[in-house]
């Protein structure tokens, strides 16, 4: 088995993820706290990805990386966004350079584009329109990721994450929900598939009139097993119960209305 670093590996996506990874992969998992629940193939590290000798150190002999890792919150600030979001991503990226990693997959995010409407949104095609300081910093992990495809001939892959919740809260998540199983497969895809250089695809599974069709990730055989209408919250909520702070006619939801925070370094 190939040996991949996941980055983020105690949080709630990678928790998902981790069972349909370990069937195919060894898995070296990252995080400021160890991950738990280990299977015999998977050894956990605790460390701090925004030290860059950490980053040295974890990356040593793997063979690829998921990179799950990020800060965010609703109301995050620019500055509480540079060290995990900015600088880490180029920590691991150019560990990729140095060791010779050929596979780096980024967990991007459908709040890129969170400032769209939901009328007449273009789904696939939208131009970037980020919600936020998070959703700012996962344009430059995108970008980054090119430039070190293009640079280094690094194979990326970028996921657009829609909502990767167990269940589905309401119904502006129904068009972009993901399962684990579903989100593995994507991932795969960027970890094996020869045709990829630098590639973003929506983490979407089947979806009802779904924000993204998803054509790349299609056409690298993407194929989603799971429906988010199988996996609706005993309280969902409808578009016309959602309050005016979920955002429901956006794309991005709650973080569209939220203010920006620019503060002064300290």
């Amino acid at each position: 088995m190939k040996t991949i670093l996941v980055t983020g590996a105690a949080g709630g996506v990678a928790t998902r993820v981790r069972p349909w990874l370990r069937e195919h992969y060894n898995l070296r998992l990252l995080d400021l706290r160890e991950a738990g629940g280990l299977a015999a193939n998977e050894t956990a590290i605790a460390g701090d990805m925004t030290d860059r000798d950490v980053v040295q150190q974890t990356t040593q002999g793997v063979d690829g990386i998921l990179h799950l890792a990020c800060t965010y919150s609703l109301d995050i600030d620019f500055e509480a966004t540079l060290d995990a979001n900015y600088r880490a991503q180029l920590y691991l990226l150019d560990a990729c350079r140095e060791f010779g990693i050929g596979r780096f997959v980024f967990a991007s995010s459908h709040h890129v584009l969170g400032q769209h409407r939901v009328e007449g949104f273009a789904g696939d095609d939208a131009p970037v329109a980020p919600d936020g300081f998070y959703a700012l910093s996962k344009v430059f992990g995108e970008a980054a990721c090119a430039l070190y495809a293009h640079r280094h001939g690094l194979k990326a892959l970028s996921i657009r994450i829609g909502n990767a919740d167990e269940q589905v809260a309401d119904e502006r998540r129904q068009h972009i929900w993901v399962s684990g199983r579903d989100l593995a497969q994507l991932i795969r895809i960027g970890l094996e598939h020869e045709d990829i250089t630098h590639d973003v695809v929506y983490g979407v599974s089947r979806c009802p009139a779904p924000f993204f069709h998803n054509g790349r990730a299609v056409a690298l055989g993407y194929a989603p097993q799971d429906s988010a209408v199988d996996h609706l919250a005993p309280a969902f909520l409808a578009r016309e119960a959602m309050p005016p702070s979920a955002g429901p006619g956006f794309v991005g939801g709650p973080y569209v209305p939220q203010p920006l925070l620019v503060r002064t370094p300290r």
